[in-house]
C-alpha cells in the first residue's frame, strides 16, 4: 500500500500538469532518467498536452535561471538544486520527480510547497516500512504520476510499468519490495512483464555474453581462449543463445562459473549471477537486461534521443541503440584488461579507498561499479576522468563506488559508508560539487585539485568507520 501522503502529493502533482497545455521536461542522462522522461512524455500526449523534452548531465544555476516554461518537470535530479529553483523559477510550476538525498546544507523540504513540489522517495515511506525498503527511482516515481494523469480509469497507463522497472534496474534498487513491488506486481497482472528465474547476463550467444559480460563479472571479460575452453568444458555450445539452453545446460553453467569465479578470487555471489529477470512484454527490447543497458549507453554517448525513442517504442531505433551498448561494453573490457595487467597507471590503494584515472570516456560509473561490486570490494573504490573541458572551465570528473556490504556497521564496530555526504564534502572543499547515493556518487571538481581530493576523501572516510566504533 502506498503512503497517504505519497497519494495526496501523486494526485496534487496531476492536477498542477494537467492546469496546463504545455510542460518543459528535464531529466537526467542514465537508464533512470531517460526511462524517467519517456513516462512522462508518453502520459503527457495521452492527455493532449505538448512538451519540450531534455536529457542532461547536471541542473546548474545557468541553466535553471534560462528556463521559461509555466509548467516544468524535472526528473532524477532537482533535490540538490532546490534553494535555486526556488530563487528563479518561484513563479512557474515545477514539479520534480527525484530519489536522491538533499544536500547537508539544503534547506528543510517544505511538505505544503506547491512550487517546487518534490516527489523524492527520501520524504516519502511506505507505511510500516523503513527508507530502503520504501526507496523508489524516479522512474517508478514518474510512473505513479503517470498512474494519475491517465485519462480514464479504463486506460491507466499500467503499459509503462515496464518503463519504470527498466528504469529500477538501472539504479540497481531492491524490486522485490516495498513499492516497486507494487508496480511489477500491476504490471505481472496486466501482462505488462512475465518473470522467470535464471541466469541475469541479457541475451545473446554464450560465447559473446561471457566475453562482454561485466555485471555480472566473470574471469572471462575480453579473453577469448579462456571463453572458448570453458565452454568446451562444460559442453556449451558458444553460439547457442542463454534463452535456448535446456534447464539442466544452465545448471551446469551457473555452477562452473561460480566455481571459476571462486578460483579467480572475484567476489560473485549467486545472487548477483542468477535470479528474477525481466521480459519487458510490450517493448522493442523484450530482454529487461539488455533494454535498460542499451537505453543507459544512448545516454552515456550522447544519444539520449535514441533512447528516449526506444522507450517511446520506435522500432527504428533499436539497431542504433544496440551499436551503442556494444560500444560501450568494448570500452568497459579494454579498461578492465588494462587494469588487470599494469602496475604504474593502475588502481592505488590508500588505507581506506582505492583509486585511479580512467583512460577511456563514458564509462566511469559503470566502470567503478562493476569494480567495486566483484574485485574491490572492501573499500570503496573513486575514479577519475579528467577528459572534460579546457582551460578555465576544465574540471575533472569523479565516480565514486562502494559494494552494498560497506554500508552496514561491521561487526568489528565500524560505522556504515555513506559516499553522498563523502563526495559532497570533499568536493566543497576544492571547489567543486558532489553528492548522489550512499553506495554510489559522483563529483565535478577543478582540475589540479585532485590530489587535494583523494587525501580528504580517504579522511573522511575514515571518519565515517570511526562513528560507531
Amino acid at each position: 500500500m502506498i503512503s497517504s501522503s505519497l497519494q495526496t502529493t501523486l494526485k496534487k502533482a496531476a492536477g498542477i500538469i494537467k492546469k496546463h497545455d504545455y510542460a518543459r521536461v528535464i531529466s537526467h542522462y542514465d537508464a533512470d532518467g531517460i526511462t524517467s522522461a519517456a513516462i512522462i512524455c508518453t502520459a503527457l500526449i495521452r492527455i493532449g498536452i505538448q512538451f519540450h523534452s531534455s536529457i542532461v548531465s547536471k541542473l546548474d544555476r545557468a541553466f535553471i535561471q534560462d528556463l521559461d516554461e509555466d509548467l516544468i518537470i524535472i526528473c532524477d535530479m532537482g533535490t540538490a538544486q532546490k534553494d535555486l529553483i526556488s530563487e528563479f523559477l518561484k513563479d512557474k510550476d515545477v514539479i520534480i520527480l527525484d530519489h536522491h538525498a538533499a544536500p547537508m546544507n539544503s534547506s528543510p523540504n517544505d511538505t505544503a510547497a506547491t512550487s517546487p513540489l518534490i516527489i523524492n522517495s527520501h520524504y516519502f515511506t511506505q507505511e510500516g516500512e523503513d527508507e530502503i525498503t520504501g526507496e523508489v527511482c524516479a522512474a517508478g516515481l514518474s510512473y505513479l504520476v503517470a498512474r494519475c494523469l491517465a485519462p480514464s480509469e479504463g486506460a491507466r497507463n499500467i503499459d509503462l510499468a515496464g518503463l519504470a522497472i527498466a528504469g529500477t534496474l538501472g539504479d540497481k534498487l531492491e524490486i522485490a519490495q516495498g513499492i516497486n513491488k507494487l508496480i511489477l506486481d500491476e504490471a505481472i497482472e496486466a501482462g505488462v512483464i512475465t518473470i522467470r528465474t535464471g541466469l541475469k547476463l541479457g541475451e545473446g550467444t554464450m560465447r559473446e555474453l561471457l566475453l562482454l559480460s561485466t555485471d555480472p563479472y566473470t574471469p572471462f571479460v575480453g579473453k577469448d581462449e579462456w571463453v572458448d575452453t570453458f565452454l568446451d568444458k562444460t559442453g556449451i555450445e558458444g553460439d547457442k543463445l542463454l534463452s535456448n539452453l535446456e534447464p539442466e545446460d544452465e545448471k551446469r553453467l551457473i555452477t562452473a562459473l561460480l566455481s571459476q569465479a571462486k578460483e579467480s578470487e572475484i567476489e560473485l555471489p549467486e545472487d548477483a549471477l542468477v535470479g528474477t529477470t525481466y521480459n519487458m512484454n510490450l517493448e522493442v527490447v523484450r530482454n529487461g537486461l539488455d533494454f535498460m543497458r542499451m537505453i543507459d549507453a544512448c545516454g552515456r554517448f550522447g544519444k539520449a534521443g535514441i533512447g528516449v525513442g526506444l522507450c517511446m517504442r520506435e522500432e527504428t531505433m533499436i539497431e542504433d541503440a544496440r551499436t551503442l551498448y556494444m560500444k560501450l561494453q568494448n570500452k568497459l573490457v579494454a579498461e578492465l584488461n588494462r587494469l588487470e595487467q599494469t602496475d604504474d597507471e593502475g588502481i592505488k590503494e590508500l588505507p581506506h579507498i582505492f583509486y585511479f584515472y580512467v583512460q577511456q570516456t563514458g564509462i566511469t560509473g559503470v566502470l567503478a561499479g562493476t569494480l567495486a561490486e566483484f574485485i574491490h570490494t572492501n573499500k570503496p573504490l573513486i575514479v577519475f576522468n579528467k577528459k572534460n573541458g579546457t582551460g578555465e572551465r576544465a574540471v575533472t570528473k569523479v565516480s565514486a563506488r562502494c559494494n552494498k556490504k560497506l554500508l552496514i556497521p561491521s561487526e568489528s564496530g565500524d560505522g556504515g559508508i555513506d559516499l553522498a555526504k563523502a563526495l559532497e564534502q570533499a568536493a566543497n572543499g576544492v571547489g567543486g560539487m558532489g553528492g548522489g547515493h550512499p553506495v554510489a556518487a559522483g563529483a565535478s571538481i577543478p582540475k589540479g585539485t585532485e590530489e587535494q581530493f583523494i587525501a580528504s576523501i580517504d579522511r573522511i572516510i575514515s571518519e565515517q568507520k570511526q562513528k560507531l566504533a
